[in-house]
């Protein structure tokens, strides 16, 4: 027997007669519970390959009897999202849209990550702590969406902050100690209820500054953070000039970057070209999980100079593959010591993908999410060379490249932009209950992780300067991504390039951390031959 319900012009088909019924059976039980979010369209559902069944059943028959309720009243909500989406919401100066990618970071507060994207800028000297809170009030109505908060409604979107003159977007800090005090920075939480969209600490020491930039998620991915730190650059550098007056001209958000991307791609029917389940990941790598619950978080980082960078990107050319190649090799290599190898088995490391290459210009209208991803797979070798694992993850990478890398997850939140939004805050409340009472139990996810690789690459290839001020380092931290999640962010100033991750304290340790980081550092230098210099050519 199969429900059938219409969302707009699409049909969803959902059977479930019986499909409660092979719980007792593991490997039946786990196909069921991916059938049933394949045919529910979902993505990015928990994988629990090591159970309490009772515990499971109940959970999931929980959570599928309230989308049955749910796709009962979905036309309803579909009209009223269609209505609102045509009416005046996009005429109000004060109220932004919400896109499927912001819907899908900010319900991500729900049991799945901290929600955060944070960058540190280090100086040649000292910055005027005035000038830089007008430079941060004027950026937030250069682009509006970091001035709103997020409503939850249908369908959902971002409104002005009301008094949005009285509020804080920038705080100063006078340490002994700046590396201990951008450590506690970037380990502490944005409130993501009361907070703004951007907050900024400016660091100071007796010898120079540093800036701490913490933005939402919700708002723009890593590569909205870059653009939000030249932002800030060019209008600091205006107001720093002798009488420089900066005047903002918003840029608003609309959904014209995504029908430019469809148009780019020849995607004309979104339904047509959706591939269900085609992003769905197995947690498959052994990794050394504690299962408790916390959410204190503590980041760690990871540098590689620039001498050693400059061979990395000589042994990327010489070898005809690229720097994100070479550090993938670099992470499915490391992913082997962090637990039991498992040699001759598909292994997976999702990466990330920026949207707009596909774009003529590869600039959205305003800073935003826009961001995908793909999932790569290797089979694992025993005592195999670096670059006999490189040539097999160029061959990988150049299959992707072949096709549209990051679409699937372009079309898949497209359709959770258009489904009911307390559709999608109850689905990943589910998920939440899942991992606070799983962590108590043995079936969460066993020992196994779903590591993924965020390389952001330059944040800028020239030295940025806030008015006379040279930024002479800087890097973008991640999301701390919840078990079985595991998240690890590269980006590249200065020559310099950074390897970072998050984690919550009780569910990994500080050295299991350090070491996974420090394991894709040595992989890199040694597997490019750094250690004997003479073997490559300038």
């Amino acid at each position: 027997m199969k429900l059938v319900f219409k969302l707009g012009d699409t049909k969803i088909k959902i059977p479930y007669e019986g499909i409660f019924d092979n719980y007792m059976d593991k490997d039946k039980m786990i196909k069921a519970v991916l059938d049933i979010y394949k045919n529910l369209g979902y993505s990015f559902a928990p994988i629990l390959p090591d159970y309490d069944p009772n515990l499971i059943k109940e959970v999931y028959e929980k959570a599928f009897s309230n989308y049955i309720k749910y796709y009962k009243d979905i036309n309803d909500v579909f009209s009223k999202y269609a209505n609102a989406n045509n009416g005046n919401t996009s005429n109000n100066e004060n109220i932004l849209p919400a896109n499927g990618h912001d819907i899908y970071n900010y319900v991500a507060r729900y049991g799945m990550a901290n929600f955060q994207i944070q960058a540190i800028l280090k100086f040649d000297g000292r910055i005027d702590f005035n000038k830089l809170s007008r430079a941060v009030r004027l950026s937030v109505d250069a682009e509006p969406v970091f001035g709103c908060r997020f409503v939850e409604d249908e369908p959902p979107y971002w409104k002005r902050i009301d008094d949005i003159d009285n509020v804080t977007f920038c705080l100063m800090e006078e340490t002994n100690n700046i590396d201990e005090a951008v450590q506690r920075y970037i380990d502490s939480p944005l409130d993501m209820d009361n907070d703004p969209m951007v907050k900024i600490k400016l660091i100071r020491s007796e010898r120079y500054d540093a800036l701490g930039i913490k933005i939402n998620h919700a708002c723009c991915d890593g590569t909205g953070v870059k653009e939000y730190i030249q932002l800030l650059s060019d209008i600091y550098s205006c107001i720093d000039h002798e009488n420089g007056i900066f005047v903002p001209k918003p840029r608003i958000r609309n959904r014209k970057d995504q029908d430019r991307l469809f148009n780019a791609l020849n995607i004309t029917d979104l339904n047509a070209a959706f591939i269900p389940g085609s992003e769905i990941l197995l947690p498959t790598w052994p990794f050394p999980w504690k299962k408790e619950v916390s959410n204190d978080i503590h980041i760690e980082v990871c540098r590689i100079s620039e001498e050693q960078f400059s061979y990395i990107e000589k042994y990327a050319k010489l070898m005809k593959a690229t720097v994100n190649d070479l550090i993938l090799t670099a992470f499915y290599r490391a992913m082997l010591d962090m637990g039991e190898p498992i040699y001759g088995y598909p292994m997976e490391i999702p990466i990330t993908v920026d949207l707009r290459r596909y774009l003529s210009d590869h600039k959205t209208e305003a800073i935003r999410n826009f961001s995908g991803s793909v999932n790569t797979r290797l089979s694992m070798i025993k005592n195999e060379p670096f670059d006999e694992t490189l040539s097999r993850i160029k061959t990988v990478t150049n299959e992707i490249k072949k096709g549209y890398p990051g679409l699937q997850s372009a079309i898949g939140l497209e359709r959770l932009e258009k489904m009911s939004f307390q559709e999608t805050l109850a689905y990943y409340q589910v998920g939440s209950e899942v991992t606070e009472r799983a962590s108590h139990c043995s079936f969460y996810c066993g020992d196994k992780c779903v590591p993924t690789l965020s390389n952001l690459g330059f944040i800028t290839k020239y030295l940025m300067k806030f008015g006379r001020n040279i930024i002479t380092d800087a890097y973008i931290v991640p999301p701390v991504v919840r078990a079985p999640g595991l998240l690890v962010m590269v980006s590249t100033y200065n020559n310099i390039l950074t390897l970072s991750m998050g984690y919550y304290h009780s569910t990994i340790s500080k050295n299991d951390a350090e070491r996974l980081l420090n394991k894709i550092k040595i992989e890199l230098i040694n597997g490019t031959d750094y250690n004997h210099k003479g073997n490559l050519t300038s």
